[in-house]
């Protein structure tokens, strides 16, 4: 997930892109043979059978050039994340390009088996690239799968390109053309362009479809991937800024050619998940507006920010509920800045097929701890969102490792998927500000009586070798 405006306000981390990308394809290791069943994990890079978790700090100082970012892979194992890594910059062997100043390499990332090799393959946004004379055009890289991933690589095509057009802030896979296969969506802000998979490693992907809506378009700024109408098809919900002092969210569903925008939302912005609360298998829809005093609209959080929930149907999405710390059965209190809604995720916490809501607030206040940052975790229930059984997890929580710091940000990034191989999805939480702007990750064991603290793990920047002032965590695999 990219960094979103909101979070940018909060961090003052906004710089301007220099330099240019000096490199395209290449091919270092042994091509797999691409008649391979396609991979059966989105997100087993190595093909070991167990989950790994790339984590993204896009605004890590590398070979003296600040924000040229980095991701760091974190393998994981029969019990879950390990500290075995692979770390990629622009300076190591198979990643195109060189790091240069404010290239935020990293600030999206995304998996999938895009070449049906049996691997899952790693695709990193990095917006502020600049491209010959084009400054802040923007690329992704694709690092392909194997037993040993990311020897090879190659970039997207950008057809007419322009300065500041940000191609890769956010990033996507799923079966968007219905073949069954694994497609690439990139996000710009002004269009959502569409590469088909399959291609051979050796090949430049070219864009297939640029999804855009004229004279209506929306600022997008991050998109995720679910099957809303029950088709079997992933389809693509992309979250944004309507320009009218309206946030909005398009839903486009994929199909057999192209994928098709099928309806628009009035809220969302800040970030956006799918996944099915009321196990009725129709993907349902959160998004949340973290700083509403920038938009004409209803604020019920005072400044907190809030979240939207809508059930997923063969039609499309249903009413909105809303959701904000004063609403009933939420712990903590509306207070202005707690960016409430940071993150969202969407999976099934406890395997019993209603999937959970958790929902990152990393402005949140505890105690006299300005931005110390919590999450709220929602129970998935036949009626959609439960308001019953609410947890809130910092790292103030028994059992979590640390202690709540001023400044720590805990909740920037939230993802939930099964590490430990056990049916129930387990969360992962980044604190991008952790010991002083260096970063942490934390796991959370899924349970079928739900989340607790309870055998939670931390693993922070210095354990992958990442030097102080990192910021580890401000993106996470999508």
């Amino acid at each position: 997930m990219p960094l979103s405006f909101r979070t940018a306000v909060a961090t003052a981390v906004a710089t301007a892109a220099v330099t240019s990308l000096t490199g395209g394809l290449l091919v270092v290791g042994p091509v797999a043979s691409a008649a391979a069943a396609p991979a059966k994990l989105a997100d087993d890079f190595n093909g070991d059978g167990h989950r790994d978790l790339a984590v993204g700090a896009p605004y890590k100082t590398v070979g003296g050039a600040e924000a040229a970012g980095a991701v760091v892979v974190a393998l994981g194992s029969a019990d879950g994340l390990t500290t075995k890594k692979v770390t990629l910059t622009q300076s190591s062997a198979g990643v195109p390009g060189t790091p240069e100043e404010s290239d935020h390499f990293g600030i999206s990332i995304a998996s999938g088996d895009l070449d049906g090799d049996g691997y899952a393959d790693l695709v990193v946004g990095a917006d502020g690239e600049d491209v010959g004379d084009f400054e802040g055009q923007g690329s992704v890289t694709i690092l392909w799968g194997g037993v040993k991933p990311f020897t090879s690589s190659t970039t997207t095509t950008v057809e007419n390109p322009e300065k500041w057009q940000s191609h890769g802030y956010d990033v996507a896979v799923g079966d968007f053309t219905g073949d069954s296969g694994a497609d690439l969506a990139v996000i710009e802000p002004g269009a959502v362009v569409v590469y088909k998979g399959g291609a051979a490693r050796e090949s430049k992907p070219a864009p297939a479809y640029t999804l855009s809506v004229p004279g209506a378009g929306l600022l997008y700024s991050e998109a995720a991937v679910g099957d809303v109408n029950g088709d079997g098809k992933d389809d693509l919900a992309v979250t944004g800024d309507a320009g009218t002092g309206r946030p909005g969210t398009d839903i486009f569903t994929g199909q057999e050619g192209r994928p098709n925008r099928i309806q628009r939302v009035d809220d969302g912005n800040t970030a956006v998940a799918l996944g099915d609360v009321n196990g009725d298998g129709f993907d349902d829809m959160a998004t949340s507006l973290t700083w509403p005093q920038f938009f004409s609209v209803d604020d019920p959080s005072n400044g907190s920010g809030y979240v939207t929930v809508r059930l997923g149907s063969r039609t499309g999405f249903g009413d909105p509920v809303t959701l904000h710390q004063n609403s009933a059965g939420v712990p903590g209190a509306n207070e202005d800045g707690d960016n409430w809604g940071a993150s969202v995720a969407i999976g099934d916490i406890t395997g019993d097929g209603k999937a959970e809501l958790v929902v990152g607030a990393n402005g949140e206040q505890l105690g006299d701890l300005d931005n110390a940052g919590d999450v709220t975790v929602f129970r998935g229930s036949a009626s959609g969102v439960s308001q019953s059984g609410v947890v809130r997890v910092s790292q103030d929580t028994t059992g979590v490792p640390g202690a709540a710091e001023t400044g720590d940000l805990f909740g920037a990034q939230v993802r939930i998927a099964d590490y430990d191989n056990n049916g129930k999805g387990d969360l992962a939480v980044t604190a991008s500000f952790e010991n002083d702007r260096s970063g942490g990750l934390w796991t959370l064991p899924g349970t079928s009586s739900g989340l607790t603290g309870s055998g939670s793990k931390s693993l922070s920047s210095a354990d992958f070798g990442l030097a102080s002032g990192s910021r580890f965590g401000e993106s996470l695999l999508d």
